[in-house]
């Protein structure tokens, strides 16, 4: 099967992609990429494979999306699913999800729990590939390097936040970290970090301090619960990780911060850790899309579908953030998708100070980054960056995805970078809980995903909103 386009992402090793006219064939018997033909005419297309090659017109093919960062929930909850998960990464124009490991009943920080998800999404059809990260918390620091010895494990999440009891997860303490990070370092797997850092005690008490004189509904209370110092303070815990091993100097643990907030504290930290480190890769940065396209300016009181942790800040931190980006120092977007049944989100009563928190989406990724992007003079390469190949460093898998290049999986979103307009004209929504999102309505959005492939077979349609087969497979290390 040959692709024709007038504009594809061409990746090439060490050398930034390029965004040209061409074509690629793929096997579709192995999924793989066989031939790149950058420069090549439809008309040669035509001449050169006439029965199986289709012209994806004046429009961006590129790698397909890779999200780091989503709970699929599918154990114990009827918060998502791998179906719906999978059928609305797909619509996005996403082809690899990688799980945490909350919020199933149990989380997945034991080999009995990777089991129970195994069976899981063997159960449930699956549109994209699927990822999973384990968990450290208190309890399985001994049991740690076995469920990381585990072929479906890439890496493990840590939180140095306090949660709610329904969360089902716990915080680890920053000693506990350093010992995490002793062990993965070794194994060549990374620790993914929330990175706020107070005690149970510190999160209630700001809590009420800041809703004192306050609604219920509000959002600056909300906003100053989570101060921007308790960002900079577990920054400097996760740096601290990244130095070797006193018992063994030459392993380094490569530690990835999740979902960036506060760039204007935070960044400075980073870029000083970053002079010390063999290697950029050792220490990962991820934000999220709702950090790039929002700022509190812009959020109602009691708009419970944005409440996060940690919040989204103000005006001139997100400018922070994309210079972040723009500089290299944020290296890769992500969802941190998060679903909840839709009543936990009290909708109703506009209840900031009680809604479960974390922003519904997996869907609208790519429209929620390029919206922005775009208007900054950012590029498809840039998206293809930050959703793609540094995505598929983080999980190991860089020589078989997030590039369009011989020998890759034909993992390929197919998008309008130019269509503007509210997803849900054109795309239901396929999250298991539908409504809850901030994007499916927005008329200012950019970009719609035309058609997904994944491994070479056409997942779904775009121009027709059709989810054509399920390919996905749950992936191994």
């Amino acid at each position: 099967m040959t692709l024709w386009c007038q504009n594809i992402v061409f990746g090439k090793s060490h050398v930034q992609s390029q965004l040209q006219q061409g074509s690629i064939d793929i096997d579709t018997t192995t999924g793989i990429i066989v031939n790149c033909h950058p420069g090549e005419l439809w008309s040669e297309v035509q001449y050169r494979n006439p029965n199986d090659s289709m012209n994806l017109g004046d429009t961006i093919l590129s790698p397909g999306m890779i999200d780091v960062h989503t709970h699929i929930s599918a154990l114990g909850r009827t918060w998502e699913g791998y179906e719906t998960a999978t059928k609305a990464a797909a619509a996005g124009g996403i082809t690899t999800i990688m799980g945490m490991p909350l919020n199933s009943i149990p989380s997945t920080t034991t080999l009995e729990a990777v089991e129970l998800e195994k069976e899981q999404a063997g159960k449930e059809s699956l549109y994209v590939d699927v990822g999973l990260w384990g968990g450290v918390v208190p309890n399985n620091l001994s049991g740690l390097h076995s469920l990381l010895q585990s072929p479906y494990i890439f890496g493990i999440k840590a939180f140095l936040a306090p949660l709610p009891p329904a969360a089902g997860y716990e915080a680890v303490t920053p000693e506990q970290l350093l010992m995490a990070a002793r062990i993965c370092g070794p194994m060549g797997k990374p620790i993914l970090v929330h990175s706020e850092l107070m005690t149970l005690e510190e999160s209630t008490s700001a809590v009420e301090n800041a809703f004192a004189g306050h609604e219920d509904s509000s959002y600056v209370a909300h906003l100053n619960s989570r101060p921007a110092v308790w960002e900079q303070d577990a920054v400097r815990i996760v740096c601290k990780a990244t130095r070797p091993d006193p018992t063994n100097p030459s392993v380094r643990c490569r530690m990835h911060i999740v979902h960036l907030s506060d760039a204007k504290g935070c960044l400075p930290i980073i870029q000083e850790c970053r002079k010390g480190l063999s290697s950029p890769d050792d220490l990962i940065v991820e934000t999220c899309p709702h950090y790039l396209l929002l700022d509190d300016s812009q959020i109602e009181d009691g708009d419970t579908r944005v409440k996060c942790f940690p919040p989204i800040r103000d005006f001139e931190n997100r400018e922070f953030l994309w210079r972040g980006l723009d500089e290299g120092w944020i290296d890769m977007v992500a969802s941190d998708h998060s679903p909840c049944e839709t009543d936990m989100r009290l909708m109703e009563s506009r209840n900031m100070k009680n809604a479960w928190g974390g922003l519904s989406g997996l869907q609208y990724q790519l429209q929620a980054t390029w919206t922005d992007a775009y208007e900054r003079g950012f590029s498809p390469i840039d998206m293809t960056r930050w959703w793609s190949e540094n995505p598929a460093k983080l999980i190991g898998l860089s020589s078989k995805k997030g590039r369009i290049g011989v020998g890759f999986h034909a993992d390929l979103c197919w998008w309008d970078p130019k269509h503007i307009g509210p997803p849900n004209e054109y795309s239901k929504e396929y999250h298991r809980w539908k409504g809850t999102t901030i994007y499916a309505d927005n008329p200012s959005l950019r970009g719609r995903v035309l058609g997904t492939w994944v491994k070479g077979t056409h997942v779904y349609d775009g121009t027709t909103d059709v989810h054509i087969e399920p390919a996905g497979r749950l992936l191994t290390c």
